[in-house]
């Protein structure tokens, strides 16, 4: 009985049997899957971004350039009469989830895939299953010569960019806010572009300012 309903002989069982599975499947990937960032609400984003510190403009200035370069990134544009700072950064590890910066509406684009993956799934096994015999008979001309590809061959290439501003709110409080974004490129081609919203990355970059103003108080 376990046997026949594992592997059962009719088509429409087979058909019933593999539907069954692809449901659970997507369901098991639909409820353990990371969901993808998304942008937050303006006033969220503005909270992460912001901090408001104690300081002259020009320890902060330097603060943040210290913190940015404990980050491993570059320097590339230093303005101190306006309080500007860009810099940037590649590699080849993820560093952070880029986010589409328009609002979703409806389904998310997790959702969609989830049901795309789940719609192509079923149809694939489906269509394996009840032709499967026909394709079992004369078989080896296709194992042969399988080296070609047509996919991406290269690494994937993370470009990130981050812009800090600081504004003198009076002669002894600096705002400073900082924003992020990136794109991923491999062989060439830009694969995906979006802000940086994760919550993990404005805390270390702050925690990085106040970390170099300790060591500035410190003489060090």
């Amino acid at each position: 009985m376990f046997h026949r309903l594992l592997y059962p002989a009719t088509v429409q069982g087979k058909v019933l049997h593999f539907a069954l599975v692809a449901y659970l499947s997507i369901s098991i990937i639909g409820c353990t899957a990371t969901q993808p960032t998304v942008k937050p609400p303006t006033a969220i984003a503005r909270a992460m971004e912001t901090r408001t510190f104690q300081k002259d403009m020009k320890t902060i200035l330097k603060a943040a350039i210290n913190a940015l370069q404990d980050m491993d990134y570059t320097i590339n544009v230093l303005n101190s009469d306006v309080g500007l700072i860009t810099a940037s950064r590649t590699t080849e590890q993820q560093k952070s989830e880029l986010a589409s910066d328009e609002e979703e509406k409806g389904l998310s684009n997790f959702e969609k895939a989830c049901i795309a993956v789940g719609v192509v799934f079923i149809v694939a096994m489906i269509y394996s299953m009840i032709f499967d015999d026909d394709g079992a008979t004369g078989g080896g001309g296709r194992s042969g010569g399988g080296n070609s590809k047509d996919g991406p061959t290269g690494p994937r290439i993370y470009r990130y960019k981050v812009t800090v501003n600081l504004n003198d709110m009076d002669t002894e409080n600096i705002n400073v806010r900082v924003s992020a974004s990136g794109e991923i490129e491999q062989d060439g081609k830009i694969l995906s572009t979006g802000g940086v919203h994760e919550p993990e990355f404005f805390q270390q970059f702050f925690a990085n300012i106040n970390k170099a103003l300790f060591l500035e108080n410190q003489g060090q």
